[in-house]
C-alpha cells in the first residue's frame, strides 16, 4: 500500500494570519490619518471663527456659514424682540360730568391670572393676541391714515351731546387719505371689535356704565442678552395711543355677566 504525502506550500506564498495582520495595520493607519485630518480641519475652522481678526476668516465663513451658522429664525421665523400689551382707559359720568379712569393693563391681568398654571386657558392670551392683530392692521395703513385713526372717532350732535361717528362716513373720510381700502376696512372692523371688548371689560372692572373707551399698546423691549440681569433698563417702554371711541350700544346683560366673572377671576373681587 502506497502513502502519498501532501506537498509543502510553494516558496514565496504567505500564510493567512500574517497577511491579515499586515492588512489590519494598513487600515488602522488610514483611519488614524483620516481622524487626524478631521480633527485638524475642525481645529482650523474653529480657530478661524474664534480669532477676532484673521485673513482666513472671510473665506472660511463664506464656505461654512451656510451649513454651520446658527440661524434661529429657521425655528422661529418671527422672533419677538418686543413685548406688547393692551391697556385700556374708560370714561363714565358722575353728576353729569365725565370721569376718567387710570390706565388698566389688560394683558398683564390676564397673564398674572394664568401664572403658575401648567395648562392655562387660551383666554389668558386674549388681549395679547388682539394687540398683535390690531397693530398688524394698523401698520398696513398709510402714514396719513395712521395719524387719523390715532385721533377720536366721536362726533358732536344736537344739544352738545356726543355720539360715535357714522361707520360709512368714517370709512369714506379715512379712505380719502390714500392707502389700501381693503386694509382700512380690515382695520376698522378690528377697531369696532376692540370698542366692544374695552367697553365690556371696563364696565366690569370699574363697575360703571362706560360711555367712552380708548386704548394704547405698550412696547416693552427687554435688555439684550449681555445685560439681561441688569436692574437698569436699556430702553424705556413706548406707547402707541389711540383716540376715544364711543360704543354704539352697551354690552348686553349676558355679555356683561361673563366679563364680571372674568374680572372676579383676575382680581378676586
Amino acid at each position: 500500500m502506497t502513502t502519498t504525502a501532501e506537498e509543502a506550500p510553494a516558496s514565496g506564498v504567505s500564510d493567512g494570519p500574517s497577511s491579515a495582520r499586515r492588512s489590519g495595520r494598513v487600515m488602522a493607519a488610514v483611519a488614524a490619518a483620516m481622524t487626524l485630518a478631521i480633527v485638524l480641519g475642525y481645529a482650523f475652522v474653529a480657530v478661524s471663527f474664534t480669532i477676532p481678526s484673521s485673513p482666513t476668516r472671510p473665506a472660511v465663513s463664506a464656505a461654512f456659514s451656510p451649513y454651520f451658522t446658527q440661524r434661529w429664525n429657521v425655528f422661529a421665523p418671527n422672533i419677538m424682540k418686543v413685548n406688547r400689551s393692551l391697556q385700556i382707559q374708560v370714561q363714565w359720568r358722575e353728576d353729569g360730568e365725565l370721569q376718567r379712569s387710570e390706565w388698566v393693563d389688560v394683558t398683564d391681568a390676564e397673564f398674572s391670572a394664568a401664572r403658575g398654571i401648567p395648562t392655562p386657558s387660551r383666554i389668558s392670551k386674549n388681549s395679547f393676541n388682539a394687540a398683535q392683530a390690531y397693530l398688524t392692521r394698523y401698520q398696513a395703513l398709510s402714514a396719513e391714515q395712521r395719524d387719523r385713526v390715532r385721533d377720536t372717532f366721536i362726533r358732536r350732535v344736537n344739544d352738545g351731546a356726543f355720539a360715535p361717528m357714522d361707520p360709512s362716513a368714517l370709512l369714506e373720510e379715512i379712505d380719502g387719505l390714500g392707502g389700501s381700502r381693503a386694509a382700512l376696512v380690515s382695520y376698522l372692523r378690528y377697531d369696532y371689535m376692540l370698542v366692544r371688548f374695552a367697553s365690556a371689560f371696563g364696565s366690569a372692572y370699574f363697575d360703571r356704565d362706560v360711555e367712552r373707551v380708548r386704548w394704547r399698546i405698550e412696547h416693552d423691549r427687554p435688555n439684550d442678552f449681555l445685560h439681561r440681569f441688569d436692574a437698569e433698563r436699556q430702553t424705556e417702554p413706548s406707547y402707541t395711543t389711540f383716540g376715544w371711541r364711543q360704543p354704539a350700544v352697551a354690552p348686553s346683560d349676558e355679555v356683561q355677566a361673563i366679563y364680571d366673572e372674568v374680572i372676579e377671576r383676575y382680581t378676586g373681587r
